[in-house]
């Protein structure tokens, strides 16, 4: 599969241009295609191009880069006018016998100095192909993954509605309307419970919502998108912190967006906690300033100087930048999306006047979607669905619904998988039924894919969130485990008979440490996050306790679940927090029941 730096590179032209040069073209890996011109090709030279573009496309999940007017080696030649419409044209005729659209990013004039000396314009062009959505193929659109966070009253629910509804808010919170699922929601205003929503773009990247004409529901907005985004519209109110950290571990985003109100002054201390939360998550962070309209000049300069300080610190290392026009859209969406350099995004814009709300749905539709390097060998692993909603339907019984770690469910393999486990620790044996994804049907979901999968009538068998669906021989559950700790901060430090929640995964359950030790040798860049994370908590007095894993170190701990027992597999992350106190790690060992 591709790698991160080469398939989320979406404006490699761009960042490599002024120097004439690009990284040479790697054959084996990637969605990105170096072509210097595609000029009247004969029949047998055409099919292998076609064959070239339709493996691009299978790396770069249905989306592939061309940059023509460069060389195999990166050497930005360019064509004249006449030759870049003729290879633009062939582009057109190979796209279109895949069932692909194709749609020109950006164009460069090159300079007389720069390249060619002659009197004839020359220019370099670079083309996204994407596939259209087709009958046969059931898994015809990208999916991504956006979580929004931040803290209360920054807009994250009106943000949302404005996007999936294409209705601009009346400044009283009639856009969140849609989206909030409880009584209690809307008579205070507060999310309390994760919402899902979607939107899609077509093939030449036009956003398809409930707003576009004959769009009604997600069935068709899947239908006429060839890429989908999920967003999750976390919780901004501290009581119910413990969800907004299930829905940022258990459904696995690909991107973090987190929302600020312009007028507030300041970054909160709830949307301090998110952004860290994230960032030890290892989820990339843009940022979206609402209220922009609201806000005065002073009010916005306070929020920014806020907000630089926080990413300008160490444990971030970014560098913000503000997105103001549509070539600052291509630029930092492949910068942002590569992680190869420090530029973070940040969009001001406002829910009421609609004001750069244009710039953030292009945004959206040019991020890729992130390849995990791992992703062939997850694929072959039996199944492990994560559970994170049950439902009971009337005559189609007990339906689940989460995320497929690893491995893959097929229908029509009428495979039989081990349910659990419960309060003893014990699991039943269950058959797929049926799977819908975006509330479509499916005839099968693959690793790292959300889905519901229905399960039948389950008679006395109750099924709970942090259950797993395994594909495995063998399924045991754990109420012991013991894990590498990274103590990022904590007021006393961790040791024996320290109590804490653990999340990981869809799990969340209290569990105490029974065992502690302390690693000798620190990581330094681990010892500058942690040193600088504690800078976003209130400080404390150091650890008086000899053996205590401090803030700052590492350690191994053995946790014991305090209520019942849970799945976990080795080498998965675990997050264990209570109050302030931050500790992140990944399970060694595993203790069976």
């Amino acid at each position: 599969m591709a790698r991160d730096s080469i398939e989320s590179d979406v404006s490699l032209l761009t960042k490599c241009y002024p120097y004439g040069t690009l990284p040479p073209e790697v054959d084996n890996e990637g969605n990105i295609e170096y072509k210097l011109k595609l000029i009247n090709p004969s029949l047998e030279r055409l099919e292998h191009l076609i064959t070239q573009m339709k493996w691009r496309l299978s790396e770069g999940n249905g989306e592939a880069l061309y940059e023509i007017g460069v060389d195999d080696d990166g050497t930005i030649k360019g064509l004249p006018v006449e030759e870049m419409t003729m290879s633009i044209n062939t582009l057109r005729k190979m796209a279109e016998v895949l069932g692909a659209d194709v749609s020109i990013m950006r164009e460069f004039t090159l300079k007389d100095t720069m390249i060619h000396k002659s009197k004839i314009q020359h220019k370099v062009a670079e083309i996204l192909v994407r596939k259209r959505p087709s009958e046969d193929d059931c898994q015809r659109f990208t999916d991504l993954r956006i979580v929004l966070v931040g803290g209360l009253g920054a807009g994250k629910s009106t943000l949302l509605g404005h996007l999936s509804h294409g209705a601009k808010d009346n400044g009283r919170g009639r856009a969140r309307l849609n989206l909030l699922r409880h009584r209690h929601e809307l008579e205070s205003g507060r999310s309390s419970s994760i919402s899902h929503e979607i939107i899609g773009y077509d093939s030449e990247g036009k956003l398809i919502n409930y707003a576009s004409t004959n769009i009604s529901t997600w069935e068709h907005v899947c239908e006429c998108s060839s890429k989908i985004i999920t967003f999750l519209d976390t919780c901004g109110y501290p009581k119910y912190l413990r969800t907004t950290i299930s829905g940022l571990m258990g459904y696995a985003p690909d991107y973090a967006c987190l929302v600020i109100a312009g007028n507030a002054g300041s970054v909160s201390d709830m949307t301090r906690e998110h952004l860290s939360i994230a960032i030890m998550l290892g989820v990339p962070v843009f940022v979206v300033i609402t209220k922009a309209d609201l806000a005065t000049q002073d009010q916005l300069r306070r929020t920014l100087c806020s907000l630089l300080a926080i990413l300008k610190s160490p444990w971030m290392k970014k560098v913000p930048v503000v997105v103001q026009n549509e070539d600052d859209v291509v630029n930092y969406a492949s910068l942002f999306a590569s992680r190869r350099g420090p530029e973070l995004p940040i969009f001001m814009v406002s829910n009421v006047s609609g004001s750069n709300m244009n710039l953030l749905i292009q945004f959206f539709n040019y991020l890729p979607k992130p390849t995990r390097l791992d992703y062939d060998e997850l694929l072959e692993e039996p199944a492990e669905f994560q559970i994170e909603d049950v439902y009971t339907l009337p005559d189609v019984g007990t339906v689940v619904g989460g995320v497929l770690c690893q491995g893959r469910i097929n229908i029509k393999d009428r495979h039989s998988y081990h349910l659990g486990p419960n309060a003893r620790g014990e699991f039943i044996q269950v058959q797929v039924k049926s799977i819908h994804r975006h509330r479509m049907a499916a005839p099968f979901v693959h690793c790292g894919q959300t889905a519901t999968l229905a399960l039948g009538d389950l008679v006395g068998w109750k099924l709970h969130k942090g259950m797993v669906l395994l594909g495995s021989d063998k399924a045991e559950s754990y109420m012991e485990f013991e894990a590498d700790l990274m103590v990022l901060y904590h007021a006393t430090g961790v040791s024996t008979g320290t109590c804490g929640m653990i999340h990981s995964g869809s799990i969340r359950q209290h569990a105490r440490v029974i065992k502690s030790s302390l690693t000798t040798s620190n990581d330094g860049d681990d010892e500058q996050l942690s040193s600088d994370m504690v800078d976003l908590n209130i400080s404390s007095s150091t650890s008086s306790i000899s053996n205590a894993i401090s803030s700052g170190q590492q350690g191994k701990c053995t946790f014991k679940f305090m209520y019942e027992p849970c799945y976990l597999r080795l080498g998965a992350q675990i997050l264990f927090m209570e109050g302030k106190s931050k500790c992140l790690g990944r399970v060694t060992r595993l203790i069976p029941v």
